[in-house]
C-alpha cells in the first residue's frame, strides 16, 4: 500500500480492529437511484430545507461544515468547476467546501435548482495517477432516515475504491463490512472516508451521537 493510500486512510480515522483488513472483491451492485460517472461511482443524498445558505436554498441544514458564507476555499479546481458548469440543474454559486482529507481530496456540497443536493469530490486520482479527477452524485436531502451520503470513486479496475460520505451533525460514525469484518469509521467535519473495497454502497450502519443506530440499504 502506497504512502498516499495510507495518508487517505489516516484522514478517515477508521477505528482499528484486532486483525488487519484484507480487501474483498469489488462491490458491483448499485441501487437504481445511484449515479455512475464514467469509472467514478458517486451517490449522494444531502441536507434538506431549513437554513438559507446560498441562492435562497436551505440546502445544508444539519451539515455545519457547509454552513458558511462564500469564501476562497469554495473555489473549485478546473475539472470540478467544469463538471458543475455542464449541469444546468446545479447552482454554481451554492458550492460550499466541507472538508479536505489528508492527501488533498476535497469534499463539497452543491445545491440544485430543484431543491436536491449534490456531493462533489475533487483532486481524486485519475487513470494516470494525477490528482485532477472529480466526481459528483446528486439525490434527496439528508434526513434522520437517510442521514449520510454514500459515495464511491475508483480511477480504474486496478485501484482501490475510495468510499466517502457527508453526514448530519448528529452522526458520530458509520460502519460496514470490509474483508469479512465490520469496520467503523468516525465522522469528522461532517465527512467519513475509507480506502478499500467494502459493502458501504449496499449496506451501511449509521451510529448517532445519542447511541442509537440506523442501517441503510
Amino acid at each position: 500500500m502506497s504512502d498516499d493510500v495510507i495518508g487517505r486512510l489516516a484522514a478517515a480515522n477508521p477505528v482499528p480492529h484486532d486483525r488487519p483488513p484484507h480487501l474483498p472483491a469489488p462491490v458491483n451492485a448499485l441501487p437504481p437511484s445511484r449515479l455512475v460517472f464514467g469509472v467514478a461511482i458517486a451517490v449522494a443524498a444531502l441536507a434538506g430545507a431549513g437554513i438559507a445558505i446560498a441562492v435562497g436554498f436551505g440546502a445544508f441544514n444539519g451539515i455545519s461544515a457547509a454552513q458558511h458564507p462564500p469564501t476562497a476555499a469554495d473555489k473549485l479546481d478546473p475539472s470540478a468547476a467544469a463538471l458543475v458548469a455542464r449541469d444546468q440543474q446545479l447552482e454554481a454559486d451554492s458550492v460550499r467546501f466541507v472538508t479536505q482529507l489528508a492527501d488533498g481530496v476535497r469534499i463539497y456540497a452543491v445545491a440544485t435548482t430543484t431543491g436536491g443536493l449534490c456531493a462533489l469530490a475533487e483532486r481524486l486520482p485519475n487513470n494516470n495517477g494525477n490528482k485532477n479527477a472529480a466526481a459528483m452524485g446528486c439525490g434527496s436531502p439528508l434526513t434522520q432516515t437517510q442521514p449520510t451520503t454514500i459515495a464511491g470513486f475508483q480511477a480504474n479496475e486496478s485501484t482501490p475504491t475510495i468510499s466517502y460520505g457527508i453526514a448530519l451533525d448528529n452522526v458520530a460514525a458509520v460502519s460496514f463490512v470490509a474483508a469479512g469484518q465490520e469496520v467503523t469509521v468516525p465522522v469528522k467535519d461532517n465527512v467519513w472516508a475509507y480506502e478499500g473495497d467494502n459493502s458501504s454502497i449496499n449496506s451501511l450502519t449509521v451510529q448517532f451521537k445519542d447511541g442509537s443506530t440506523k442501517t441503510i440499504g
